[in-house]
């Protein structure tokens, strides 16, 4: 986190680094025994009480001000001009968008938190596994039935979420537009949670392929643990003729890096276990494969822990019901609906709840949503033209690029700087974007 010290450590990268050693896990799959807490604690412990003291809504709506409109504009006329073309590049008609920016659509992977606090306080590396699969499962509901475009987001929009109900602070920031890149950095004071988003996009007319290729990261602040997992690939089904479903492939790994234990979950698609697709198995092991844990259950539905011999089961996460009237509320939870919500005292100029047309969509103007939509693309390639023609790179405000040895890979970690403006109400950074 940024204080007055330059040479301060770093949130979710450099947080461990003078912890004590961390231990390997027993034989019975308990995690550090001594516990032992990190010798140079980050500012943010000292921030955080403060944060959560300055959010300013105590109860949320639960339904947006204005109804879904259907689209007007002919699908298969748009999109039959889109085959082998990259469609990140393409401006979607707004209608096909729902009122909420990729950067909120990120936020949903921590919509069941309790999952994270019940991961940071578990007495094994095993439950620890088990809860980290779940909450790597549980962001893939409202792909059942929830099938509009977020709002693609302009290089350094970003967007703010903190919960004093949920014990939370949220920020994600549009790294990079291209190739589009979304860091996310989520924190309590018990545990770490990062992201960096970036993807592959695959259309071939009746169907589109999302291929995230970013890692997912989670540590634990009171023995320095750390965990990271990859996405499965979404396909999204029925573009041109018949109703919109997806479905999701590939084999989720969650691992330890410090034990070598694991979780793995399978996602089958529907083109080889047709109507059981929603269906999710895996398990946890030990790093030399000794099964701990099943895992089962289904994505649009919930999860289960199994011991091997079948004689217990507990249930670690289940979906929320699916609100009234919810295909008119855009398919959102009562979550994700409250992301757009007006907060008094979120300030920053970039924030996703300040975008005109995104806004100006969720109250029903579509035309004058549409107009603002075209002029934010403009702008924004009027700005990228300003800096090629003075040959400045783009630096991201609130992330920067590091190394990790533990994945051997890069990616975009926060730097803390952006609470210190928060609570200092300075945002001289931020460019005009809006």
């Amino acid at each position: 986190m940024a204080t007055s010290n330059d040479n301060d450590v770093e949130s979710g990268d450099e947080l461990f680094e003078d912890a004590v050693e961390v231990q390997q896990s027993t034989a019975n799959g308990h995690c550090d025994a001594k516990r032992m807490p990190v010798a140079n604690p980050d500012a943010f412990e000292f921030l955080f009480p403060m944060l959560l003291e300055q959010s300013s809504i105590t109860s949320f709506r639960k339904k947006l001000p204005f109804p879904r409109e259907r689209s007007t504009v002919g699908l298969w006329a748009f999109l039959k001009n889109l085959v082998g073309k990259d469609v990140t590049r393409i401006s979607m008609p707004i209608t096909f968008n729902e009122p909420i920016s990729f950067l909120q659509r990120l936020c949903e992977d921590v919509e069941y938190i309790e999952l994270c606090h019940k991961a940071a306080e578990a007495e094994t590396i095993y439950d620890r596994l088990a809860y980290l699969a779940a909450l790597a499962s549980s962001c893939y509901v409202c792909t059942l039935t929830r099938h509009s475009k977020p709002f693609n987001p302009l290089l350094g929009e970003t967007y703010e979420l903190v919960r004093k109900d949920l014990g939370y602070c949220l920020i994600a920031e549009q790294v990079s537009h291209h190739p589009p890149i979304t860091a996310l950095h989520c924190e309590s004071d018990k545990w770490v949670f990062w992201e960096e988003y970036k993807l592959d996009i695959k259309f071939r007319g009746q169907w589109v392929r999302i291929q995230p290729t970013g890692l997912v990261h989670f540590k634990t602040k009171l023995d320095g643990y750390h965990y990271s997992w990859n996405k499965p690939h979404t396909t999204v089904h029925n573009l041109i003729i018949g109703q919109l479903w997806a479905d999701h492939e590939g084999v989720v790994t969650v691992t330890s890096h410090q034990t070598g234990d694991r979780a793995v979950v399978n996602w089958n698609p529907h083109s080889k276990s047709k109507d059981n697709y929603k269906q999710i198995n895996g398990e946890v092991t030990t790093k030399d494969g000794i099964v701990i844990y099943n895992l089962e259950g289904r994505w649009d539905k919930g999860m289960d822990r199994v011991d091997p011999d079948g004689s217990n089961r507990n249930n670690l996460w289940t979906a929320h019901e699916p609100l009234p009237d919810n295909d008119r509320q855009y398919g959102f939870t009562l979550f994700s609906m409250s992301l757009n919500e007006h907060d008094d005292s979120v300030e920053c100029p970039t924030d996703s709840r300040r975008r005109p047309d995104q806004r100006l969509l969720e109250e029903g103007q579509i035309e004058e949503a549409g107009e603002e939509k075209v002029r934010l693309e403009e702008k924004q390639r009027a700005a990228r033209k300003a800096r090629d023609k003075k040959k400045e790179e783009w630096k991201p405000r609130w992330f920067t690029e590091k190394f990790d040895p533990d994945t051997n890979t890069s990616y975009h970690v926060f730097d803390g700087h952006y609470w210190d403006a928060k609570l200092n109400k300075d945002y001289t950074v931020c460019p005009d974007i809006f």
